[in-house]
């Protein structure tokens, strides 16, 4: 799996049941444990086992197409516009990050200034502590250099996370 495919996926039922009803008033897709678990993000078996259990409950309608595909209606289903603050994804857009870091330039910057690199994928209370750190390692010159180089590692590991991260507003919780 490449970094930039990797996303952190939602677990919990509550909160992949307040994506499905975004999903479900503000988008025309059809509800199938795939779209859900596309736009959630979670996994399909766990999109299934929400789908299922209010489908179970009488909450949601439940048929199979020609094709086997199983389909859930939202009974009195209606299309809403979007909650103000609130961006919501399209079922069809890939996820992005919301700026990319390069891992290179982190490890370069890092090279040059202890905790630069961590500063540029924007987590600044890490490029703080490495600062404070490598700059104290220093100090004895050896455990300086072994920090230093941890910091560049760092650096890069916090630009791939930063790429690899859904932007923070697929992650909102979806209005009540």
């Amino acid at each position: 799996m490449r970094t930039h495919d990797r996303v952190q996926r939602i677990k919990d039922p509550a909160a992949i049941e307040a994506r499905l009803l975004e999903l479900a008033h503000t988008t025309d897709a059809k509800l199938t444990a795939a779209a859900l678990a596309y736009f959630a993000p979670c996994s399909l078996e766990d999109a299934a086992r929400v789908l299922e259990e209010l489908a179970a409950h009488d909450r949601l309608g439940m048929e199979i197409e020609d094709d086997g595909t199983i389909v859930y209606h939202l009974r009195g289903r209606q299309k809403l516009s979007p909650a103000a603050p609130v961006l919501v994804r399209s079922v069809m857009t890939p996820t992005r990050p919301v700026r990319a870091a390069s891992p290179f330039a982190a490890g370069l910057l890092s090279m040059w200034i202890p905790g630069a690199g961590q500063l540029y994928a924007g987590r600044t209370g890490a490029a703080i502590l490495w600062f404070l750190i490598v700059g104290m390692g220093y100090a004895l010159v050896l455990p300086g250099l072994i920090l230093h180089l941890f910091c560049i590692a760092n650096a890069v590991r916090s630009a791939r996370r930063l790429n690899a991260a859904p932007p923070p507003h697929l992650l909102a919780p979806a209005l009540s």
